[in-house]
């Protein structure tokens, strides 16, 4: 391939999605952009993906299976070591594209040398045009502004959506299995923290909300997404040392957020948490809230009322229907994210 169409390696992880794989697969062989591979790596599933994936023949399709089941990052990582291309995209196996998807992205990474990562917004499945990242033009984020957008922002980067330089992975790591359930979060603020990304605003990734996900396995059924993240923000701040300073307003945002977040989780969730007691993530909020530093008055007084919010949580979270009270006055299935 020349230097003008470089491979893009169109990744697929997948356990268990025989149901959906399908149309993730169609939908990346329908790209424009013609210098394409398309590489399903199957997680050790034991449904029948791979007769699925065997009924789509295409030279471009490349099928993988692995003995044994890696976890979700871990199959993350197998994509991106048996990748060809110059550039990844880790579609999900439950999501599509359109067909413009792969040149849009390639289109800013040739036209900005120095973008390590491109992002797109996201559209739900089934809920119309609802945009679930934004729409609008072309972005570029020097670093590390958008290390400090991703902050602010918990739903900017869309993880179906992005395409990255295969060489960044080589600098910056694979993503880590310390954070099984949240490893994407710290992948994307360690790049953006050294290199330019891009929000790619004329094309959109289309997933799928529902139990069948990840997501809600990892942040509807388990707490244990929060205890990552929180992990994450702690590693963060950790590894910025002095540097912490120059980003304490957007982490403070972040943090202040994930308090309110796990606190949310505790009160509509905790039916579908089972096994573990509302006082857990009181104490997931806790460990968030300790990293909180302000810089004013306010922000001291923020504070302190989230602290109050997180010992009287135990109390009102117990109160009868007391979540499906706030997804109503919220608007939202308890399915939404």
């Amino acid at each position: 391939m020349g230097e003008e169409q470089p491979l893009v390696s169109i990744c697929i992880p997948t356990y268990n999605r025989a149901a959906m794989v399908g149309d993730a697969i169609r939908s990346a062989l329908a790209q424009t952009y013609p210098a394409i591979e398309v590489l399903v790596v199957d997680n050790a599933s034991t449904d029948e993906t791979p007769e699925v994936v065997a009924s789509l023949a295409d030279p471009r399709l490349r099928f993988v299976r692995n003995e044994k089941n890696l976890g979700l990052f871990g199959n993350f990582n197998r994509c991106i070591a048996l990748a060809r291309g110059s550039l990844i995209h880790i579609l999900h196996s439950d999501d599509t594209i359109p067909p413009g998807f792969t040149r849009a992205c390639v289109d800013v990474l040739l036209a900005h040398p120095g973008v390590a990562m491109t992002f797109t917004p996201a559209v739900v499945q089934g809920a119309g045009e609802a945009p679930a990242g934004g729409q609008g033009e072309d972005r570029i984020f020097p670093a590390p502004e958008g290390f400090r957008a991703i902050l602010r922002d918990r739903g900017l980067v869309a993880c179906p959506s992005v395409m990255v330089r295969k060489e960044v992975f080589a600098e910056t790591g694979p993503f880590s299995m310390e954070y099984p359930y949240s490893s994407d979060l710290y992948q994307w603020l360690k790049i953006a923290l050294r290199h330019a990304i891009a929000r790619v605003g004329g094309t959109r990734v289309m997933y799928r909300q529902g139990t069948h996900t990840e997501s809600y396995r990892l942040l509807f059924e388990s707490p244990l997404g929060y205890v990552d993240t929180a992990r994450i923000y702690g590693r963060v701040i950790g590894e910025l040392g002095s540097d912490r300073d120059r980003f304490t307003p957007e982490l403070n945002l972040a943090l202040a957020r994930f308090v309110k977040d796990s606190l949310y989780a505790m009160c509509t969730r905790r039916r579908q948490m089972k096994g573990f007691s509302p006082s857990f993530l009181a104490g997931v909020a806790r460990s968030g809230w300790a990293l909180i530093r302000p810089l004013s008055f306010r922000e001291k007084a923020g504070k302190a009322c989230l602290f109050i919010a997180i010992l009287a949580s135990p109390v009102y979270c117990a109160i009868p229907g007391i979540g499906r009270l706030i997804l109503a006055l919220q608007g939202k299935k308890e399915i939404s994210y």
